[in-house]
């Protein structure tokens, strides 16, 4: 039974960091593509207004009927839903393989015993834990709560919002299944010294 719970879990890990490794490159790379379109888009703008007021009518004609597009007016709001969605969930996908900056490999080795040193790990993943909780909820209410709409698509703000409390998710189930690892290991070495 337990090593079916511990496959399953493994299993839920591995599709969780490649969805979220997926979503986040992919967002990346379409936030890549709106920027270097919006720079092209403005800069053979500044070349139309440079050539016409040049006497070159005719060429800034050609460019404008190559590029008939003159503004993104809805650039603002997907570069905002873009990189909320790039933060998020980038950082979920971290917190999962244990990729993000972390204060405790230091303090840990400087700690006496190993059941100093597991107690202690034990405290930063249930401190860890709490925080995401925390979070989840907060950003959970402010989801759901919201009633405003984007100026140009007339998006709901919950979409724009809704990878807080997503990822706050999926951190606070790696922060459990940390406490869970560690309070084992705590568990372990009480009982191993005894």
């Amino acid at each position: 039974m337990a090593s079916s719970f511990v496959g399953f879990w493994k299993c839920a890990d591995r599709w969780t960091q490649r969805i979220l490794r997926f979503f986040t490159i992919t967002v990346f790379l379409g936030l890549g593509l709106l920027m270097f379109s919006n720079v092209a888009l403005r800069v053979s703008n500044d070349l139309t207004g440079y050539l016409a007021r040049h006497g070159m009518e005719g060429a800034a004609a050609m460019i404008k009927s190559l590029l008939p597009i003159g503004s993104f007016h809805w650039f603002d709001e997907i570069v905002e839903l873009c990189f909320a969605y790039l933060v998020f969930y980038g950082a979920a996908a971290i917190w999962g393989t244990k990729g993000h900056f972390s204060v405790g490999d230091w303090i840990s080795g400087l700690l006496p015993g190993e059941r100093t040193r597991a107690f202690y790990r034990t405290l930063v993943a249930l401190v860890s834990a709490a925080f995401m909780a925390i979070f989840f909820w907060f950003s959970l209410r402010l989801s759901m709560r919201t009633t405003e709409l984007t100026t140009v698509f007339q998006m709901p703000k919950w979409v724009l919002y809704s990878c807080m409390p997503v990822s706050s998710f999926i951190m606070m189930m790696y922060s459990v299944a940390d406490v869970w690892v560690n309070a084992g290991r705590l568990i372990g070495k009480i009982h191993a010294s005894k």
